[in-house]
């Protein structure tokens, strides 16, 4: 698919929902990876933690996981140029202001880890806009193709989205994933990840090398 493509088509998603709300319905797309080839483009990579150990008394279980983007240099746009793009979405236009908009982007644009159980491309276009992630469309691309999608919408993968972070391992406790990061001074950097539950919510806890936990927020609508 074609980055020019690729963006029209979650343009004109975009204006086709304004009078659908803030939600919409999952539809599939998984990702074809390649490693880094350069520090200023989307960079797809492949990358995946030793499979799941067997036994339930075994201890934490790794997770298998991929890095289906990567922008290392990707910083989000500044306050005034978000604003800027927001009104003139139409789906967004006035309407910044005032609840349940107003709460919803401060929500997503003061994260800066998100994850998500579902795919669809009306569901992903507020988590998309209002964390500034738009100025990345192109970066996601190879995570949503093939039968990933579906894999996502069936509970068998799990998504996440990091800020000025990079996922170093992910295990599974036996009631929640512990997701280890390291904090970067800039870049983007989207995760997929094999589950081990069929929770309603992804029960997760993130925390840095050093054990301090960082915030993590569901991106499904």
């Amino acid at each position: 698919m074609k980055r020019k493509q690729t963006w029209q088509t979650l343009k004109l998603a975009t204006v086709g929902l304004v009078m659908l709300g803030l939600s919409g319905c999952p539809e599939p797309s998984s990702p074809t990876l390649s490693h880094p080839v350069s520090a200023t483009e989307a960079i797809p990579v492949a990358q995946a933690a030793t499979s799941p150990a067997v036994g339930g008394d075994a201890g934490p279980q790794s997770v298998n996981f991929e890095v289906c983007g990567y922008l290392p240099d990707w910083e989000r746009p500044d306050l005034e140029t978000q604003t800027a793009e927001l009104n003139n979405n139409p789906r967004y236009a006035g309407e910044l202001d005032e609840d349940p908009l107003k709460s919803l982007s401060e929500k997503f644009w003061n994260e800066f880890i998100f994850t998500f159980t579902t795919y669809g491309l009306s569901a992903r276009v507020e988590p998309t806009y209002l964390s500034g992630v738009w100025t990345a469309i192109d970066g996601m691309e190879a995570c949503h193709g093939g039968d990933r999608p579906e894999a996502i919408n069936q509970g068998q993968w799990a998504e996440m989205w990091l800020i000025g972070h990079q996922v170093l391992s992910i295990e599974w406790s036996g009631d929640h994933y512990q997701i280890t990061v390291e904090s970067t001074p800039r870049g983007l950097q989207f995760v997929q990840f094999e589950r081990f539950e069929t929770n309603g919510t992804l029960p997760i806890v993130v925390v840095e090398i050093n054990g301090t936990e960082v915030a993590a927020i569901s991106g499904d609508g």
